[in-house]
C-alpha cells in the first residue's frame, strides 16, 4: 500500500489450516492476538502491508448471485458486525479448509486481520486482510550465559513476505468490494484466487493499459516474428511504449496510425486486436485513460534487444524509437550470404 500512515491494526485472529485431501484438519484459536506489544504490532503491520505494491484491483464475483460468494458474505458481515470478528474468522478458516483439497496445497497459519484507516481514492475505509504463511525458515538464536555464548536454532515464519494474501477494502460493496492480491506460489494460484476468494480482475485503467501493452507484445512476437525482422519487432515495441509514455489517453485508431506505417500491417494489427478482445471477452479497451504507473511497471517485460546467431547482442537503452530507426540499419551482404546491422554513433565509451 502506498499510504500506510493512517492504517491501524484493530483485530487479529491466527488459526492453522491443513490440507483437506490429507485430512490434516484445522486448529481454531480461542482468542484474538494481544496487540499491546508495540514491537510485535509494528512487525505485523509491516509484514501484512508491505507486499501490496501492484496496481491490480479485483472484486468478488459469482456465477449467479454475488451474495452467494462466501468470502464476500463474510467480509460484509465483519464490516457490519466487527464485534463478531473472531466468530467470522473461524468461518473463513473452515471455508479455506474446504477449498484446500488439492495435494499440492500446503498447510500453514491463517491470519485474519481487521484494519482501519486505509486510504482508497481519498476515502478512508476499513479493510480485512487474509494471509497464509506456508513456508518456514530456520533461524539461529544466541544467548549469553556466564561469560559464554550459546547457539541454538528455531523454525519460524520469515517476515520478509507473505506466501498468500489479500486485502478487502470496504468500498464499492455493491460491485463486490475492492480487493488486492498477492500469491508467491504460482502453481496453486487458481486455488487461492478462484476457489477460495472467487475474484475477477477489475477492468479499470490499469487493466486496460496492461491489456493493450500485452496485446502489442503478443503481436510483435507472433505476427512480426513470422513476417518481419527482429529490428522491426524492436521498432514496433519502442514506438508502442513511447506512445503510452507520452500520451494521456489511448485511442486504438490513433495508436495504430502512430506506430505502424505499412497499410497491410495496420490491417493485420486491427484484426489481431479484434480477435484478441473476443477471445478474452474484453470490452472498452479501444479508448481509455492511460495508467502511467502500469506503463512503468510493464516496460520490464518487453524485449529491447536483438540477439544474433553469431553470439553478438544489440541492446537498446530504453524505448526511444529514434535509436533503432535512425541509428541502426539492417542489410544483406551478397558475398558472405549473411545479414548485417550497421550502427551509427558519435562517440564510444
Amino acid at each position: 500500500m502506498k499510504d500506510r500512515t493512517q492504517v491501524r491494526l484493530r483485530q487479529l485472529a491466527v488459526h492453522r489450516v491443513g490440507n483437506k485431501s490429507k485430512e490434516e484438519g484445522v486448529v481454531a484459536s480461542r482468542e484474538l492476538v494481544d496487540l499491546h506489544d508495540e514491537q510485535l504490532y509494528d512487525l505485523l503491520v509491516n509484514y501484512f502491508l508491505s507486499p501490496f505494491k501492484q496496481e491490480e484491483f479485483f472484486r468478488f464475483t459469482h456465477t449467479s448471485d454475488l451474495a452467494l460468494n462466501e468470502m464476500f458474505a463474510y467480509s460484509a458481515l465483519i464490516f457490519t458486525e466487527p464485534q463478531k470478528f473472531h466468530e467470522y474468522s473461524v468461518h473463513i478458516l473452515n471455508h479455506l479448509y474446504e477449498q484446500s483439497d488439492h495435494p499440492k496445497v500446503k498447510s500453514g497459519e491463517l491470519y485474519v486481520v481487521h484494519f482501519e484507516g486505509c486510504v482508497m481514492e481519498n476515502e478512508v475505509v476499513d479493510a480485512i486482510g487474509i494471509f497464509k504463511s506456508e513456508n518456514k525458515d530456520t533461524f539461529l538464536t544466541f544467548q549469553d550465559e556466564e561469560d559464554d555464548l550459546n547457539v541454538n536454532y528455531h523454525f519460524g515464519v520469515n517476515l520478509k513476505g507473505v506466501d498468500k494474501g489479500c486485502m478487502i477494502f470496504n468500498t464499492q460493496a455493491e460491485d463486490g468490494f475492492r480487493v488486492k492480491l498477492v500469491d508467491v506460489n504460482g502453481y496453486d494460484a487458481a486455488f487461492w484466487k478462484d476457489d477460495f476468494l472467487n475474484v475477477t480482475e477489475l477492468q479499470d485503467t490499469n487493466y486496460s493499459t496492461k491489456t493493450v501493452l500485452n496485446l502489442c507484445k503478443d503481436f510483435s512476437e507472433e505476427v512480426f516474428a513470422r513476417t518481419e525482422s527482429k529490428k522491426a519487432q524492436v521498432d514496433f515495441i519502442s514506438r508502442s511504449v513511447d506512445y503510452f509514455s507520452k500520451s494521456e489517453t489511448f485511442d486504438l485508431e490513433e495508436f495504430t496510425s502512430s506506430v505502424i506505417d505499412e497499410p497491410e500491417t495496420k490491417e493485420r494489427f486491427m484484426q489481431y486486436s479484434q480477435n484478441f478482445a473476443e477471445e478474452r471477452d474484453i470490452e472498452g479497451f479501444t479508448d481509455f485513460a492511460i495508467n502511467k504507473n502500469t506503463v512503468r511497471n510493464m516496460k520490464r517485460k518487453f524485449r529491447n534487444f536483438i540477439k544474433l546467431d553469431t553470439q553478438i547482442e544489440i541492446k537498446f537503452s530504453g524505448y526511444n524509437p529514434e535509436q533503432s530507426e535512425q541509428y541502426v540499419e539492417r542489410g544483406f551482404d551478397q558475398e558472405r550470404g549473411m545479414h548485417f546491422y550497421k550502427v551509427y554513433f558519435y562517440n564510444e565509451s
